[in-house]
């Protein structure tokens, strides 16, 4: 089973690597009254996972699995003194979440005479303390619905009890922030279960921190950025990525002496520790080793396997320095149609990350914040739409054409500026597998001025098939990457509709 976040019981830290390596994104762990509890979240645990971009959501729990474990009383001194452990013991940035836990088929009355009391004494504690977290609750369907209906929390985690009072409905409602899973055995061999988790692409805040940097309202979401204009038939000039060295148009193979390609892929290799490698380019046995080695422990940007031959193809290249090392728009076919270009220019990219992740930054990243207009080095700048800028540009030099897009980061700035051009726009009534085809532009509003937008390459019955900047692979929050997504709903309650522009 794949997956991007986990909760677990354990201290994590020595797992990071193997994490990293399952894409794994966010972990939920726990605070507790009891400072030497062995599952409580220590500060340099908190400070390892921050510093590989592993973001943390803590849930508060001193059993909580019966009525007697509240009451308005319980509820003030928990919520005081998780208050306490996150802001003096573990630093945690403001504007992010604490939950606590309900951990039972709570009924009506347990609901009404002690668990919603509860939870009101913890908002007290919290808004006499100046609200620094936000609230939220791991319990069943019917627990979040009804906090979260009395503005008791304002984030849900739907417990994997799936028999438990209102989970299936609520989970249905698409109301919850994260969702948990039935548990996985031996993972990254903790020692002991690990429970998967998942976040709602509809809402993916869910909370989550790294330590030292403010908590991000909406980590998956694109930020509304600045309108830039742009002079009527201006052609931006060809953006390149300065650091990811291109690929020298054939593959690269032992018996090569003397060649500055080979001596850039051994110095990666050796950078990637894949041998102690003299960086002289010669291509000789110890480099061809090093090549096996990488191929073989490393997948295409795609998540194909390497082909294990020794030799440095394209699909090589660009594992090793990223998709845009070998990007060349002279290998696109100028008499395709826009539509086929912007989907096969897009689709070229999968794999580009962040580097490193949950920075907004990277070879490829800044390419393509630059070319939608904005200096990446003076801000973190959401680049979903960034990225289909990028996309369209290109395929508009390859067509030798303007760039039908309005230059702009942000989606609600696109979406308003669609109506000035002559793009196709289906809005959200309209929406059917009739009226949106591939080549399309999705644009969601979040809320706050800010959305989240990609590139439809396929319409599969009630679903879309997308590329997107700023995501990730599981549909999870903390986008940090370019991916294809297989299963986004083709209408949802935050869609504002469709763009095409590209030739009927």
């Amino acid at each position: 089973m794949a997956f991007v976040a986990l909760d677990t019981n354990q201290n994590a830290t020595r797992m990071i690597p193997c994490m990293l390596s399952q894409s794994i994104i966010a972990i939920g762990r726990y605070y507790t009254r009891n400072r030497s509890n062995p599952k409580i979240l220590k500060p340099d645990e908190a400070q390892a996972l921050s510093a590989a971009g592993i973001r943390i959501w803590p849930v508060y729990q001193i059993r909580h699995r019966l009525r007697a474990d509240f009451s308005a009383v319980k509820g003030k001194s928990e919520a005081e003194d998780a208050l306490d452990y996150a802001r003096h013991v573990i630093g945690q940035p403001a504007g992010s979440a604490i939950y606590f836990s309900a951990d039972f088929d709570a009924s009506d009355a347990d609901v009404n005479i002690a668990i919603r009391p509860h939870f009101e004494a913890i908002n007290a504690a919290f808004a006499a303390a100046g609200r620094p977290y936000r609230i939220g609750v791991y319990s069943s369907g019917a627990v979040c619905k009804t906090l979260l209906d009395a503005g008791l929390v304002q984030l849900t985690w739907l417990s994997q009890s799936s028999g438990f009072r209102g989970t299936a409905e609520f989970k249905a409602s698409g109301r919850w922030n994260i969702l948990q899973a039935l548990p996985v055995r031996r993972f990254c061999n903790f020692d002991d279960d690990v429970d998967p988790d998942r976040f709602n692409v509809d809402l993916p805040d869910f909370g989550g921190f790294l330590l030292g940097q403010a908590a991000k309202p909406q980590p998956v979401a694109d930020a509304a950025a600045p309108v830039i204009a742009v002079a009527a038939g201006a052609v931006a000039a060809q953006p390149d990525f300065p650091a990811a060295p291109p690929f020298p148009g054939q593959p690269l193979h032992r018996g090569q002496f003397g060649s500055d390609a080979v001596r850039v892929v051994q110095a990666r290799l050796k950078e990637l520790g894949f041998g102690q490698l003299v960086t002289d380019g010669d291509f000789g046995e110890g480099t061809q080793n090093a090549v096996f080695h990488f191929q073989a422990r490393n997948s295409t940007p795609g998540g194909k396997p390497l082909h294990i031959t020794g030799e440095v193809d394209a699909s090589t290249w660009a594992a090793l320095f990223g998709p845009g090392a070998v990007f060349d728009a002279a290998a696109f076919d100028r008499n395709a149609p826009m539509r086929d270009l912007v989907i096969d220019i897009a689709a070229s990219q999968i794999g580009v990350v962040e580097q490193p992740r949950g920075t907004n930054r990277g070879p490829e990243v800044d390419v393509y914040i630059r070319t939608a207009g904005l200096d990446p080095a003076t801000d973190s700048f959401p680049w979903c739409v960034c990225f289909l800028y990028w996309v369209f540009n290109q395929a508009a030099r390859v067509k030798g054409i303007e760039n039908p897009l309005p230059k702009t980061a942000g989606v609600i700035a696109l979406w308003t500026m669609a109506r000035r051009t002559d793009a196709q726009i289906v809005h959200k009534s309209e929406v059917s597998a009739q009226t949106v085809k591939p080549g399309m532009i999705f644009a969601l509003d979040l809320g706050g001025g800010k959305g989240h937008a990609g590139l439809v390459i396929d319409v599969v019955g009630d679903h879309v098939v997308t590329i997107e900047g700023n995501t990730n692979p599981g549909g999870s929050s903390d986008g940090f990457g370019v991916f294809r997504r297989d299963s986004r709903p083709l209408s949802n309650s935050v869609l504002l509709g469709y763009l095409d522009f590209c030739e009927p």
